[in-house]
C-alpha cells in the first residue's frame, strides 16, 4: 500500500535528515512541500473543491483519501441529495441541480464500497453557518498512486496546457526519488583535503592552456615555478592557492546567504504588504539583512 513505508520517510525528509546539493534544494523542498501528509492542499472548482490527505475511516483506520465538498443551502436535507459512484463516473444531484456528472481521470484508484457522503454545517471565520456535503472518496489499499494531479475530466479540459503527471506520482517514483538524491560532500576545514587528484592537480600552463605541466623548484630557481609539458612557457607556482573543494565550498555558502537574504526581502515585503501599509520597493530592502 501506499499508506505505510513513505510517510515515515517523508517525516525523516522533513526533520531535515536528508540534505540534497545545493543546486537541487529548491527542487527538494517543493517535493517535501508536495508529499507531506500533514498537508492538505485544497484545488477549487466551479461548483465544488477537493483535496487528497488522510484521515479515518469509519472503523477508525487511517487511510488516504479525496475529500470532496459541494456548498449547498441550509434546508438541505438527505433526501434532497442523490448520489450514484462507479470507479470510473461521479454523479452528484442536489435539491434537483447537478453539481457533478463527469468521469475521473483514472478509474483504478477509488475504493467505492468504503467511500460515502455526509451533510457538515461548519462556522466560517466571520461567524457565518455554511452548509456542505462533503464526499470522502477513499483511495483502495492496493493502488500506489497519490491523488496530485487531476481529478475529473473537466479538470483536465479546462488546463489543457497544464502537464498531468500524476500516473507518474506513487509510492515507487517517491522512494525512489528520495534513494536517487544525491548528498553534498561532507564539509571540510580550509586544512583537509579529500584524496582526489584534482585537488592536487588544479595548475595549468598560463601561455598555452594545458594542464600538463609539472610544479617543481629547479636548482637555479628562488621558488617553485609551474613548467608547461607542451609549451616553453613558466610561471611563478601559486602554492597557497585554493583547494578546488574549499573553493567550491566557499562559492556554495555565498549563494546560500544570497538566496536566504533574497527570501527574507520577500518575505518581509509580503508581511508589509498584508498590514496595508504603503507599497514596498523591493529594491529599499536591499540593504535588510
Amino acid at each position: 500500500t501506499n499508506s505505510d513505508p513513505f510517510p515515515v520517510a517523508c517525516r525523516c525528509a522533513s526533520a531535515m535528515a536528508i540534505q540534497p546539493e545545493f543546486e537541487h534544494e529548491d527542487k527538494w523542498e517543493e517535493f517535501l512541500e508536495k508529499t507531506d501528509p500533514r498537508k492538505r492542499v485544497e484545488k477549487k472548482f466551479q461548483g465544488y473543491t477537493w483535496s487528497f490527505g488522510r484521515d479515518e475511516d469509519d472503523e477508525g483506520f487511517t487511510r488516504e483519501c479525496v475529500i470532496l465538498e459541494a456548498h449547498t443551502a441550509q434546508e438541505t436535507e438527505p433526501r434532497h441529495v442523490k448520489a450514484k459512484l462507479t470507479p470510473s463516473h461521479l454523479k452528484l444531484e442536489v435539491n434537483g441541480k447537478v453539481v457533478i456528472d463527469d468521469d475521473f481521470c483514472d478509474c483504478r484508484w477509488l475504493d467505492v464500497e468504503a467511500s460515502y457522503w455526509e451533510l457538515e454545517t461548519k462556522t466560517e471565520k466571520a461567524g457565518e453557518r455554511i452548509k456542505s456535503l462533503r464526499y470522502l472518496l477513499y483511495v483502495r489499499s492496493d493502488c500506489p498512486k497519490y491523488i496530485t494531479g487531476a481529478l475529473l475530466e473537466r479538470e483536465k479540459a479546462a488546463a489543457p496546457g497544464q502537464d498531468d503527471d500524476s500516473d507518474d506520482d506513487t509510492a515507487d517514483t517517491r522512494i525512489r526519488q528520495i534513494a536517487n538524491l544525491k548528498e553534498p560532500e561532507p564539509r571540510r576545514d580550509e586544512d583537509v583535503y579529500f584524496s582526489e587528484e584534482e585537488e592536487f592537480s588544479d595548475y595549468e600552463c598560463e601561455g598555452c592552456g594545458s594542464k600538463s605541466v609539472n610544479v617543481m623548484k629547479k636548482a637555479e630557481d628562488r621558488e617553485f615555478k609551474v613548467y608547461c609539458n607542451d609549451c616553453p612557457y613558466v610561471a611563478k607556482a601559486d602554492l597557497g592557492k585554493e583547494a578546488p573543494s574549499i573553493r567550491r565550498q566557499r562559492e556554495i555558502d555565498e549563494a546560500r546567504a544570497r538566496k536566504k537574504k533574497e527570501k527574507d526581502r520577500k518575505k518581509l515585503a509580503e508581511k508589509l504588504s498584508i498590514q496595508d501599509q504603503v507599497p514596498v520597493d523591493l529594491a529599499e530592502l536591499e540593504e535588510v539583512d
